[in-house]
């Protein structure tokens, strides 16, 4: 045998004894390790990679045609789903927020005295030039004015004529600088993460507004603009010029929509979204969000190809895939399109997915959809989050090991978060829809080059994009093929976190009334009492949502109801609990301890229970929410920040008010009775509700 033929037959033993691990040493989770293991081999990060390249591989100008006639990116997205296979897949055009937006064509910044220098040039650096500068032609004497936001940064200081240095937004000081003070122009440093990366330049805008004084403004990095201010600090006298061209265009907001329709309830939707466009068609950054879209993309390949070559039955439910601009585009298809909204069970959105974690020292996270819409998603998607982190562990003599490794990309661990809802993306348009859509974001996070220059291919990490299409397939799988059994891993998944839940729901209320103040003791316990009582019931709830996938099925109803029996058993107890410590701590300050009752006015709110109009069983229009609180007259005011979203997705018209407050109070501190109630008098009096008694 040649050595040759000897090094054939050693990878393909190699080969063989990876992919017969016994199947005991991989961990269990939702879906069999053998379907497990036919998603990892299709789930490829180096074709997403590939996209990735073609979409921001490289800075391109756009002229003036694609704005109006439609842009590079949707067009190429949708020639790839045709190409994978996804016949059913469409561009939308979206309504624009104006009839023009601006566009850059040309602008350099130069240092003219002491010496002659270019300092940024659009074509090499696109962040370079702000946003809503206007063409121009300028030369000025720069001073430095720190920050530039503040009067006081001017005190002593002649900028009439002038460039202003600024270390922060050129757009904060706009105002004051350009408005108030007549300089001419505006350069700014600050970008996100200069510590770690000293030579990326930020994002960043002014005003064009009508009437406001035409201007430019410039990013520089902190490197040049800490050198800029040595040098006017060192006494030296500089010059600079800076010229931009642009010009105000007709243009159109543009989307992709794919959907692979279900063969048994195509009416039953899971929703993936990923936005292609952020501050309009202008700022493109290869981890924000191209990853996001080119993952989200494959993951559309791989289940189109798995049935394809019936590695995976037909999907029962339909799967839609939604690129989009950010927020804007969200909100807008949810508008266009509110049947089809109506149908969403579950969001996944992902922002912000493919950097190599070790590279951007960072960690993959998982950004929970709020306990006030109680599901099964969070509970899935930790599943498969926690099933990879344990298989990409190569410890010595450790069986549980399956690498997910593309051919071009990282050995990297999998470093991994779940963190509780917070906003910042697409899935937020989802949780405040009113329409009660569970939605969660995977993303990348902290990252170091976040909207600034540095957001470049060579920071992505195929591995890392194998991954997220792996786990975003999975749980597609897993949800949208959900038959029994499947449902019947989920029941005690679901069931076992949920008893996680609840016991660090006792830790909390325990801790609540044991680091009370002494004076604020008997409040803190009657706020504990509520957040551990609203916990017994969202965990009742969230085993409850796994009623959507049983069909009838007697014996995993009974499954399902053991668990919610056990969850219901352990209620009253865990408050007998809380109340004894409670009475210890009362009797250690020498208090007497509060018994817990309703008030007279608890009681009034309790008989008050609003109910949904068909204006709000459509998705909800904030903007128009907001426009008309405005023009009514003799509202009453209120402040609940972020427990409106929350009261919102819980009218269901069984809730009373008081049960509303109770509910929202246990996310939102300091969450009061009256606000929600004159909430919900804003909500009857502008059509959205009706209050009935019970």
């Amino acid at each position: 045998m040649n050595k040759c033929a000897w090094f054939v037959l050693a990878v393909a033993a190699l080969a063989v004894s990876v992919s017969a691990q016994p199947a005991e040493g991989i961990p269990k989770t939702l879906l069999p390790l053998s379907l497990l293991q036919e998603i990892i081999h299709e789930s490829s990060g180096d074709l997403a990679f590939q996209n990735e390249m073609a979409l921001a591989g490289v800075y391109r100008n756009r002229l003036p045609e694609e704005y109006s006639k439609g842009y590079f990116e949707p067009d190429f997205i949708l020639k790839k789903l045709q190409e994978y296979g996804i016949k059913d897949a469409r561009i939308i055009d979206l309504p624009t927020r104006g009839p023009l937006t601006w566009d850059a064509e040309m602008g350099e910044l130069w240092l003219l005295s002491p010496e002659k220098r270019k300092i940024a040039d659009l074509k090499e650096v696109p962040a370079s030039l702000c946003q809503g500068s206007a063409t121009l032609d300028l030369t000025g004497e720069l001073v430095y004015v720190g920050p530039g936001n503040q009067d006081a940064f001017y005190a002593g200081k002649d900028v009439k004529g002038k460039f202003v240095l600024v270390n922060g937004s050129p757009g904060r000081a706009q105002r004051i600088a350009v408005e108030k003070l007549g300089a001419i122009g505006v350069i700014g440093y600050a970008s996100s993460h200069p510590e770690f990366d000293p030579d990326e330049v930020g994002w960043n805008s002014i005003s064009a507004a009508e009437g406001i004084q035409k201007t430019i403004g410039f990013m520089v990095s902190t490197r040049q603009g800490d050198d800029l201010r040595d040098m006017l600090e060192r006494g030296q006298k500089i010059t600079v010029r800076g010229v931009a061209r642009t010009q105000m265009v007709p243009y159109k907001d543009q989307m992709v929509e794919a959907v692979i329709r279900g063969a048994e309830f195509p009416e039953e939707e899971l929703v993936f979204t990923a936005h292609l466009f952020e501050m309009g068609p202008l700022k493109l950054g290869a981890n924000d969000n191209i990853s996001g879209c080119v993952s989200i993309l494959e993951t559309a390949r791989v289940l189109r190809k798995l049935m394809d070559d019936g590695k995976i039955p037909p999907l029962k439910r339909t799967v839609r895939f939604l690129f989009i601009p950010e927020m804007s585009g969200s909100s807008a298809y949810l508008r266009l399109y509110p049947d089809t909204a109506r149908r969403f069970f579950a969001d996944i959105n992902q922002d912000m997915v493919g950097e190599g974690l070790i590279k951007n020292q960072s960690v993959f996270e998982l950004v929970q959809s709020p306990a006030a819409i109680p599901s099964y998603l969070n509970d899935v998607m930790r599943a498969f989050y926690e099933w990879v982190g344990t298989t990409q562990r190569n410890d010595e003599g450790r069986e549980a090991y399956l690498p997910i490794w593309s051919p071009n990309g990282s050995r990297d661990p999998f470093y991994f978060v779940i963190d509780p809802y917070s906003g910042g993306s697409d899935h937020v348009v989802f949780v405040g829809s009113g329409l009660g859509i569970p939605a969660v974001m995977m993303i990348v996070w902290p990252d170091q080059w976040y909207h600034s220059n540095r957001d470049t291919v060579d920071k992505a990490d195929p591995t890392q994009l194998k991954r997220v299409v792996f786990i975003g397939a999975a749980a597609a799988i897993t949800m949208v093929g959900a038959g029994p059994a499947e449902i019947e891993r989920m029941i005690p998944e679901v069931a076992m976190r949920c008893d996680e839940r609840l016991g660090q729901a006792k830790a909390k209320a325990a801790r609540q009334v044991l680091e009370a103040a002494k004076e604020k003791l008997s409040d803190a316990y009657r706020e504990a009492a509520n957040a551990l009582d609203q916990a017994f019931l969202r965990q009742e709830d969230i085993l409850g949502s796994l009623r959507f996938f049983i069909r009838g099925d007697a014996g995993l109803d009974e499954l399902l109801k053991i668990q919610v029996r056990s969850v219901e058993d352990g209620r009253a107890p865990a408050g007998q609990a809380l109340a004894r410590i409670y009475q210890a701590r009362c009797k250690k300050e020498g208090q007497a301890p509060v018994k817990l009752a309703p008030t007279p006015d608890d009681l009034r709110l309790d008989k008050l229970v609003p109910v949904r109009t068909d204006k709000m069983k459509a998705p909800f229009d904030a903007q128009d929410f907001g426009a008309k609180r405005r023009e009514a007259k003799d509202l009453p005011s209120y402040t609940l920040g972020a427990a409106e979203s929350i009261i919102r997705n819980l009218l269901d018209g069984k809730r009373s008010v008081l049960q509303l407050r109770n509910a929202a109070a246990a996310d939102v501190p300091a969450v009061t009775a009256a606000n929600v109630e004159s909430y919900i008098k804003v909500l009857e009096k502008l059509g959205y509700v009706t209050v009935v008694r019970r």
